[in-house]
């Protein structure tokens, strides 16, 4: 009998050894051992839709992860804010619930502080092919991460989100003064309000689950964002008017945080470099080919596209110049000036 009992003692202080075993291997979702029993899980996590580039890239990277590391890695990929909200998923990869996060710098910006949000400055960047330069060819991704240095946070990438527009319910902007005292939802960031305020409008910020019923409330006359999120999120079926005022060309943002990219093992840390890198490109791709469908398909849907002449454009460049001398007191004038220099204006 005593023999009996004390084998059954030995087995559950085994059975209880292994669990907390399994657990130290788990508690931060990852060790970062490279290891054919227990692989590496990587959550990639965004609010766009399945079908958006950023969704396709990311299932792109998830393929090209776990066929280059025979299994040691394991991708998931969760769209449509599956695993929560914006400012969610970037406090989320702080806590290595999920170790990716693709979304809009302002998110980042506006947990982060206003020094992070240097890519967000009203007509930096006039072309696509612009921004690509400052932003890869001039050290635009460098300069971002020298500002998230201390915040243990990294961004892995830039992805293309698309030139910022203004699309409205019910009242058409066709010039500046157009804008005056619109209720236009915006990321709650110091940046984003105090473009909207020097453009005359009310900027609104709201969750971006909440957007579609602000749109269709009231709550706000209009939204801030890029084509590819106003057709993602079907923002055409309750707003009959599209301006082109392409004030911002705010990237989205691949984020990590460093503690995790660091306990990568070096056989999985070079191919998840050469992962993210062919999926950032791959977005953005997809993402610049995408454009010209996107406005077609609001035009089919009954909104008005209103493209501004330049003299129109002016309008907007104008009112928001101020923000520049603004964001100098900000940033620092040696940070100010290396921004003007990447984008070319300087």
């Amino acid at each position: 009998m005593k023999t009996k009992k004390l084998a059954a003692i030995v087995l559950t202080v085994v059975l209880v050894l292994t669990m907390f075993a399994g657990c130290g291997r788990n508690s931060l979702g990852n060790s970062g051992e490279s290891s054919d029993s227990q692989p590496i899980v990587i959550k990639v996590a965004h609010t766009d839709s399945a079908s958006r580039s950023t969704n396709v890239a990311a299932l792109e990277f998830k393929d090209f992860m776990e066929s280059q590391t025979n299994g040691k890695v394991s991708v998931e990929v969760y769209p449509n804010g599956q695993l929560g909200d914006d400012d969610d998923l970037v406090k989320a990869v702080k806590l290595n619930t999920c170790q990716i996060y693709i979304g809009g710098q302002g998110t980042v910006s506006g947990l982060l502080g206003p020094q992070v949000g240097i890519t967000d400055l009203p007509y930096l960047y006039d072309t696509y092919e612009d921004w690509l330069k400052g932003s890869f060819d001039n050290g635009g991704l460098a300069l971002y991460n020298s500002l998230l240095s201390d915040s243990g946070y990294v961004c892995l990438d830039f992805e293309y989100d698309g030139m910022r527009n203004i699309i409205t319910t019910d009242k058409p902007v066709r010039s500046i003064d157009d804008l005056k005292g619109l209720k236009i939802r915006v990321t709650n960031t110091d940046l984003n309000l105090a473009i909207y305020k020097a453009m005359g409008a009310n900027p609104t910020p709201m969750a971006f689950g909440e957007v579609y019923t602000g749109l269709t409330q009231g709550t706000v006359d209009g939204v801030d964002h890029c084509l590819g999120v106003m057709v993602d999120q079907t923002y055409y079926e309750p707003c009959k008017y599209l301006t082109l005022t392409g004030h911002m060309n705010s990237p989205l943002v691949v984020i990590s945080s460093s503690a995790f990219v660091d306990s990568l093992p070096a056989d999985v840390k070079s191919i998840f470099d050469e992962g993210i890198a062919k999926m950032a490109a791959s977005q953005r791709e997809l993402e610049h080919d995408a454009e010209t469908g996107y406005l077609q398909t609001m035009k089919d849907h009954g909104v008005e596209v209103i493209e501004l002449s330049d003299s129109e454009k002016q309008g907007f460049k104008d009112a928001t110049a101020p923000i520049y001398d603004k964001w100098r007191d900000v940033l620092g004038s040696d940070v100010m000036d290396k921004v003007l220099e990447i984008a070319g204006k300087k």
